[in-house]
């Protein structure tokens, strides 16, 4: 009996030990799947409206540039080129908080306050927030909307930005500064630890995650 209780008090230690690292490696697995998922349906969506409404540059901008700050115009701007192609509806969910990576907390209802805001849904339990100012709009992804962790890089990214002050396509944010090599991969994960949505967005994180070909490299900063 000794023994017994002895093997099973050492089994416990092991799994003890092992079962965060388990967890862990397949949360990566659970959210590098939903992230492909959700790029893919967004990038889809927009080359189909593309294809309906003609090349993004010639878009009606003003509706969320108006007074040269955020307006309630990003829903009107959504619907007219994004909510034909996607399976999102309109989520009465809006107000939560987002832990940054340095454990700071940051409320998310101070960009809808502003009227930058608008919150959808779909099917899969993933939540939109799409925000913007008088230069872009960002999607901004929560893998599992209201539930835990709201970690920015875990499992809140900014996916895609429509930059209407540069070439007024869809890209992946600061994906270009690594391409002209303004910026490096250290940098990426240096910026991915420390925007927030109080001093930036967290846009690095998705970026980071891109140019290591869609996966979570082992030094990702995974909080």
């Amino acid at each position: 009996m000794a023994e017994v209780l002895i093997t099973l008090g050492i089994l416990g230690v092991v799994i003890a030990m092992t079962l965060p690292s388990i967890i862990g490696k397949y949360q990566k697995v659970v959210s590098t799947t939903q992230l492909k998922k959700i790029y893919n349906v967004i990038s889809n969506a927009y080359l189909m409206s593309v294809e309906e409404n003609g090349e993004s540059t010639g878009w009606f901008y003003t509706m969320v540039q108006e007074g040269g700050g955020p307006n309630t115009g990003v829903k009107d701007f959504y619907n007219m080129y994004f909510a034909p192609y996607l399976n999102f509806k309109e989520s009465a969910y809006k107000k939560y908080k987002i832990h940054n990576f340095n454990g700071d907390d940051t409320k998310i209802e101070p960009q809808q306050n502003l009227g930058a805001g608008y919150f959808v849904r779909n099917p899969d339990g993933m939540c939109m927030i799409l925000w913007a100012n008088n230069q872009f709009m960002v999607f901004t992804v929560d893998l599992n909307c209201e539930k835990s962790p709201n970690i920015v890089g875990k499992d809140v990214f900014d996916i895609i930005g429509l930059y209407w002050l540069g070439d007024k396509t869809l890209v992946v944010p600061w994906l270009s500064y690594i391409q002209t090599g303004k910026r490096t991969r250290a940098d990426l994960i240096e910026s991915c630890k420390s925007h927030s949505f109080a001093n930036g967005f967290p846009g690095t994180c998705f970026t980071l995650f891109v140019y290591d070909g869609m996966e979570f490299k082992k030094d990702y900063p995974w909080r």
